[in-house]
């Protein structure tokens, strides 16, 4: 097995991954994804879609679910994630992977890996209707992993005031310009604040549980361009017993849309 190859960007050798044999690939958790409380979460499950990508070793195979459930913080140090292809059908491979750092256990992933299905059948769910309206650039005291994102983002109340609704969205693309990718989708589906934010009145922290993220469409989607951002919409639904929901969907700028995510957090 050969390592993918990596482009000259910062997202891409940042996600980088070494084949060691037998199913195990070799990382290094940069430490220029850290949110204060350790590494982003969807940074994390970029690695290990990465590997099992490299794993399956199929152009045709592209991947269309991912799972990750976190058991325990990274360090901003090297690890290992550990592939096994569980099944491989007609259309469908099913893989497991495990993370390590030493004989520390970080994460347990699942995910499902298909040939391009045809279906007499299809809807899009619409691109919201703010996506077209004036946004900002940044918000404020955000943590080092941001600076990994060029954003637009709406909110309609100020992070902590309880004045707003659980609500984050904005346009968002890689710092450096590459092809939205399901690796790309993978790591923007935890990469805007968290969607309490505006709503919550005191500070919070919200460490993820799980996360799970579905691509819907083939990608590289053809109408977009390597400098071009994606919508995405995060909502929390629910938070009671110190845990949140969030529910997220990223559009192409044709309102294609292009994956949705939705993750279990702790809310302290």
């Amino acid at each position: 097995m050969t390592a993918s190859p990596v482009s000259n960007t910062s997202f891409d050798r940042d996600t980088a991954v070494q084949p060691l044999g037998s199913g195990s690939y070799g990382a290094m958790i940069s430490e220029s994804w850290n949110i204060v409380a350790g590494p982003n979460g969807g940074y994390v499950a970029a690695i290990i879609a990465r590997a099992m990508a490299d794993e399956i070793d199929d152009p045709d195979r592209t991947l269309r679910s991912l799972t990750v459930h976190y058991l325990r913080r990274p360090l901003f140090e090297p690890a290992t994630v550990s592939v096994v292809v569980e099944r491989s059908g007609r259309s469908v491979s099913s893989v497991s992977a495990i993370m390590k750092q030493g004989d520390d256990l970080l994460c347990t992933a699942l995910a499902a890996f298909s040939v391009p299905l045809d279906s007499a059948h299809a809807w899009n769910k619409d691109l919201p209707t703010d996506a077209h309206e004036a946004g900002v650039e940044r918000a404020g005291n955000l943590p080092p992993a941001a600076d990994n994102w060029i954003t637009d983002l709406r909110f309609d109340a100020p992070f902590f005031s309880g004045e707003g609704t659980a609500r984050i969205a904005g346009w968002i693309r890689t710092l450096d310009p590459r092809p939205i990718d399901a690796l790309a989708l993978v790591a923007i589906s935890d990469a805007l604040p968290p969607a309490p934010f505006p709503k919550v009145n005191t500070e919070m922290m919200v460490p993820t549980i799980d996360l799970t993220v579905h691509i819907r469409a083939d990608l590289p989607h053809l109408s977009m361009n390597d400098d071009d951002s994606v919508f995405a919409e995060f909502t929390t639904s629910h938070l009671a017993d110190g845990f949140n929901d969030e529910d997220g969907f990223m559009w192409a700028p044709d309102g294609t849309l292009l994956a949705q995510s939705r993750q279990l957090a702790i809310a302290r």
